[in-house]
């Protein structure tokens, strides 16, 4: 009997089926993995609007002046805190261009898991990122740059900065407005936050180049609702993340000739 029982154990230890310590020391480790690219993916949207913000919060507290007696272009040729706010402004840039880049890449595996794809839908959604990504290199230009600065070139760059990034970024609001009503794995309301958004920040813009010496606070505005639209994407990443896509597309890997990956996604986003 103690043969029997000794032999009965060797074999369930041996069995290939069961899972084994190092088995489950791998699952957790991607399942710690899978975790923190989640969190990374939530955090990014708002950490871009939460520096844009404090650039904005710094330049207007920090000079002791009201958003309706100055640009933004005349605080940051004043201020004293310029490096600190390039600081935050750089960051909040390229943080929304990476967040650009990924809801592109979103916005790609949805259709191609639904079998709706096409050129149309695949180019409106390639030419809104790169309008978007290109307003934020206008917005860096128009921060680093002074309106006030020594010689004609900086203020050119300066102004053509400042018409990329309100233009743009109005352009962008319009097509992902767009692209999200397309979607319908996100509810109602989603849509319509991503539609008041865009519309209020394009009647800003609208609204400060009519009139620019008088309504100078709707800039303000402009700017800071361009970076809610972006912050508000960490909502869409929270409906539906794309974290092995997105790796694969930040590690240069194409996806699978197989579709394994894309059936798997397929079933969470049909539940």
């Amino acid at each position: 009997m103690g043969k029997v029982k000794q032999q009965s154990s060797s074999t369930s230890r041996k069995n290939p089926l069961l899972p084994t310590t190092d088995t489950q020391n791998k699952n957790n480790a991607r399942s710690y993995g899978a975790a923190c690219s989640r969190f990374l993916l939530l955090l990014l949207p708002i950490l871009s609007c939460a520096c844009i913000i404090a650039s904005l919060y710094l330049l207007a507290y920090g000079l002791d002046v009201s958003i309706s007696d100055e640009t933004i272009s005349e605080c940051l040729a004043h201020t004293d805190t310029k490096t600190t706010v390039l600081a935050l402004v750089y960051i909040g840039a390229t943080s929304s261009c990476l967040v650009t880049a990924m809801r592109n890449v979103q916005i790609n595996v949805y259709h191609r898991l639904e079998q709706s794809e096409s050129p149309c839908t695949w180019w409106t959604n390639l030419i809104g990122a790169i309008a978007n990504i290109i307003a934020y290199i206008g917005f860096l230009l128009l921060a680093t740059f002074d309106c006030e600065g020594a010689g004609d070139t900086s203020t050119l760059i300066h102004f053509v900065g400042a018409f990329l990034f309100f233009v743009l970024t109005g352009v962008y609001g319009v097509l992902h407005m767009v692209l999200l009503c397309g979607q319908r794995q996100y509810p109602v309301y989603c849509k319509v936050i991503f539609a008041i958004v865009p519309c209020a920040m394009i009647g800003s813009s609208i609204v400060f180049g009519l009139d620019m010496e008088g309504r100078v606070e709707f800039e303000w505005y402009s700017v800071a609702l361009a970076a809610v639209m972006i912050g508000l994407v960490s909502m869409l990443f929270l409906v539906d993340n794309v974290d092995d896509e997105l790796r694969n597309f930040f590690c240069c890997r194409g996806r699978g000739r197989d579709g394994s990956a894309g059936q798997k996604r397929s079933s969470t986003l049909e539940l």
